[in-house]
């Protein structure tokens, strides 16, 4: 898991320069390791706090796969899902810019 702590950040730091297939990969892997992580914890007990962070994390990382995968936005319904959705706006234009990806894709972020 590339994001043990469940930080988007630094999972979107460690993917932005990979390509189309290696971003696609790492982003199924990451959110498979998430839902195990996930299960770990609830087993173990882990807080209600701590077990939304693994959730929300693992909604984040779902949410671009759906958009790379269908070509459409997915549905956002709250404010820190769609920030959490904005933050993936860098590795899809490092994606445009290298030709991997549409620029039309990056209509499906804000401004």
């Amino acid at each position: 898991m590339i994001s043990e702590s469940c930080d988007l950040d630094g999972f979107i730091e460690a993917i932005k320069d990979l390509t189309y297939h290696e971003v696609l990969s790492s982003i199924l892997k990451e959110g498979y390791e998430a839902d195990d992580l996930f299960v770990s914890k609830k087993r173990d007990e882990a807080s209600a706090l701590e077990l939304e962070k693994v959730r929300e994390y693992s909604r984040a990382l779902r949410f671009f796969i759906f958009l790379l995968q269908t070509g459409q936005r997915p549905d956002l319904a709250s404010e820190r899902e769609r920030e959490a959705y904005q933050k993936f706006r860098l590795v899809a234009a490092t994606l445009v810019e290298r030709g991997e990806l549409l620029p039309a894709i990056l209509d499906y972020f804000d401004g």
